[in-house]
């Protein structure tokens, strides 16, 4: 883990053993899975979000085992005109707000949306321009963002390969996932699946192109000694 990922995972660790409730910064896929791996290690409960379902960049959640569910505070800047995404980004940086304080930039027909933290910070209200073109700034609700979807699979495997269950996952053929496998797009927990790699329960595996399943359990064998699997499914 690199020394960011070190210092959150030192504060998550230590607000949940002092009985709080604690969020990270915006992560990339192998970052935030690999730091889910670390505290779920750890024995501590932790979940992910980044505003919208098959979200690339996400905020980890620490949070004690009496507290049912935590997620971080979200909401959407929504920049009308025909502006470019990293554009936008990069506007959004000259206004103060920090790197890792933004998600994902997700496009419309008609502007731009960057998740951030709520509350919206006022200085990304206050933009008026962006690259050279005038544009109008106001703050949306991330259930307008729309996004990929959630799902629980449940599948008969015979074994827990990441091709075989990345297939199952996402609906796709064996030969078409492991092509991802092998050009590097595919992680285990964040880190870089090989071609023999595979899953078990509670880890977490991130498609680029297609989204991010958790294996949530693995509940035995049939007759023919195939695996029974849970997967919670998220598609981009």
């Amino acid at each position: 883990m690199t020394t960011e990922l070190e210092e959150q995972l030192t504060s998550l660790l230590g607000a949940v053993r002092g009985g709080r409730v604690a969020f990270g910064s915006f992560l990339t896929p192998g970052d935030a899975d690999a730091l889910l791996a670390r505290l779920r290690d750890a024995g501590v409960t932790a979940t992910a979000w980044g505003g919208y379902p098959g979200a690339k960049r996400r905020v980890v959640a620490a949070f004690p085992d009496e507290v049912p569910e935590a997620r971080p505070s979200l909401t959407g800047w929504y920049v009308e005109g025909s502006v470019r995404a990293d554009d936008l980004r990069g506007a959004a940086l000259r206004a103060g707000v920090p790197a890792d304080r933004l998600g994902d930039e997700v496009v419309h027909q008609d502007g731009v949306t960057i998740v951030t933290f709520a509350p919206l910070p006022a200085a990304l209200l206050s933009v008026q321009q962006v690259a050279g073109q005038a544009v109008s700034a106001t703050e949306v609700p991330l259930e307008r963002l729309g996004g990929g979807t959630v799902r629980t699979v449940s599948a008969v495997v015979p074994s827990l390969r990441v091709d075989v269950l990345g297939a199952r996952a996402f609906s796709v053929s064996r030969a078409y996932f492991s092509k991802g496998v092998a050009a590097g797009r595919v992680t285990v927990n964040g880190a870089r699946a090989g071609k023999a790699a595979t899953a078990g329960a509670g880890d977490e595996v991130y498609a680029d192109g297609l989204g991010r399943f958790q294996v949530e359990a693995v509940e035995g064998e049939t007759r023919r000694g195939n695996l029974k699997v849970r997967l919670a499914v998220e598609k981009s």
